[in-house]
Parts: C-alpha cells; structure tokens; sequence
C-alpha cells in the first residue's frame, strides 16, 4: 500500500456541498481583482515529496524526491538529492500551469471520503503531521468539521451568494480520511463587528491522507492546461506528502511576521459583487501563537459547483 497524506495551508476555499461524494478545494488569483495591493497577491503552490530507495551496485541509496509547481502561469521543476548531498540536482524543467479542474483520483478504487476517525487514527495523524513540524510548534488534529464554514456559521442566518468559478484553480478528491489541523492550545478567534455568534477556536490548516493498495496508483490529473499528470507509484511503503497552498510569497519559506494584512477579507472576493455580505466579518488581531486566523483555510458549505 502507498500513502499520501495531502496538506492543505493558507487562502484555500474548500466547498463541501458535495461532501458526501467529494471535497473541491478553489485557489482564488488575488491578481484577477481590482484594489488588491502586490504585496498580498497570492501564488499557488504544489509540493509534493517522497523517498526513493535505489539500489546501485549492490548498495541501498535513499533518494529524495521533490516536484514543486508554482503559480498559476509559471514553472513546474523536479529535484532529486541523496540523503547527505550538499545540493539539488534538477532533472527537468518545462512550463507548467495551476490552472481549472484539477483531479485527484484512485483508479480502481471505489470513491469514498471518511470523516469518522478513530481516536488511534486520530493519534497516528497527529504523530506523522507533528514529525514535519518544528517541535516548538507542536500541533493537534481533530475532526475535518473544526474548519470555519464562512457560509453555515458566519452567514447562516444571511444566505451569500458565492460564485466557486471564481476560483482559478479547482481540485477535485474523491478518497481519503479528512482531518483539521489546530494549535495545541488554540486561542479562540474573535470576529469584528460583533454579533457573528461564531467567535471561537478554529483549523488553520487541513489534511486528507488517502491510501493507494497494492497494484493500484493515484492520479493528479490538470484536465484544462497541458500540465502533464502526476502519477504516485503504488507499492509496499511507498509514502509521498503533498502541500497545497495559496500564499503570500512571504509566507512560502516559513511563518509570516507578524502583523500581517488580514487576508481572510479575500474570501469575499468569491462573492457576487452585486450581492455583497453586509456586514463583513473578519478577525480580530489576536493571533495565536501557532495558526494564522489572517490567511487560514475556509469554507463554503452552502454552494454547488
């Protein structure tokens, strides 16, 4: 069996009207919008890492393995370096786009999301997302309804009427266990003005781990761009992680400084102009010492697409 355990950080829209069936996670391009300032335009990125245990002459090598593709309209590279290399070694360059429909799929396997999660899966999840973490920034998992529904819980009482083309990237998953990702001890967000009865602790990030078996494979297929597909190789212990976000440029290498523009306001952008939430909600500058509430992750759980 592989594993691929799919992170998912920053300005990443996820709808869950189809939940039942499939996530459709949307990447906004802050660039298509008048009033945004360079310094918050945002660029998707995919990163996707594995291990590689290679047999030369004899001898077990692990290779690092690393295929980052970046912005909407930019370059799409493969890196792989030995473990104790003091480099990369590019293997290929080529033009690349984040762009439309966008799916992820397990031939063979039948469609299914899990949102009921074990308390040992719970802990296993928390085990692996902690072991790719700096241990002064230990985090929790918990279940995937700890994200904040900008729709069924800021606005459920004012229905939005939000556009999800709008999104110029669009990813499809149809398998895997979902889960949300908090602070250990996480601050409760307060929303200005007040009155959005939503004040309260939130994910700032999310994950979806999904399992590929024995003499089957995962697909990530671009079906408007000719991006090529990626394919991730079943076999026995065969484990790749994949981020996807939509940062900030500053926020790509690390954590943003702090006082950072509150970006959460771009999720409106989503919203038809003409019809725009009255009033808008938005963080509080309280930001907790791990997790972002300026740039997390948010949902729509009242929109098809």
């Amino acid at each position: 069996m592989s594993l691929i355990t799919v992170g998912f950080k920053n300005l990443c829209a996820f709808f869950t009207k189809k939940l039942d069936d499939e996530l459709m996670v949307g990447l906004l391009d802050l660039a298509d919008f008048e009033g945004v300032p360079e310094t918050d335009i945002h660029c998707p990125k995919i990163t996707i890492r594995a291990k590689k245990v290679v047999n030369p002459d004899g001898e077990c090598v692990i290779v690092q393995q690393c295929w980052v593709y970046e912005g909407f309209q930019r370059t799409n590279r493969c890196c792989l370096t030995e473990d104790g290399a003091n480099g990369a070694h590019p293997r290929h360059n080529h033009s690349e786009s984040i762009f439309g429909k966008i799916l992820f799929m397990v031939p063979g396997v039948a469609p299914g999301l899990n949102l009921d999660l074990s308390p040992e899966k719970i802990a296993e999840l928390e085990k692996r997302e902690n072991e790719k973490r700096p241990m002064k920034n230990p985090i929790k998992v918990g279940a995937f309804n700890k994200t904040l529904d900008i729709e069924n819980t800021l606005y459920k009482d004012h229905p939005l009427m939000v556009r999800p083309e709008f999104c110029k990237a669009r990813f499809h998953f149809q398998h895997g266990a979902l889960y949300s990702i908090l602070p250990v001890a996480p601050n409760p967000i307060i929303f200005k003005p007040g009155g959005s009865g939503a004040d309260g602790p939130y994910a700032f990030e999310a994950g979806l781990e999904i399992e590929a078996p024995d003499n089957h494979y995962a697909v990530m297929r671009f079906l408007n761009t000719d991006t090529r597909d990626f394919v991730f190789q079943g076999g026995q212990d065969q484990c790749y992680s994949v981020t996807i976000e939509n940062s900030p440029i500053s926020r790509q290498h690390g954590e943003g400084e702090a006082g950072d523009p509150d970006h959460f306001q771009y999720y409106y952008k989503l919203v038809d102009p003409d019809q725009p939430p009255h009033p808008i909600y938005l963080p509080s500058p309280t930001t907790p010492p791990v997790g972002d509430p300026f740039c997390m992750i948010g949902g729509f759980g009242g929109t098809n697409y």
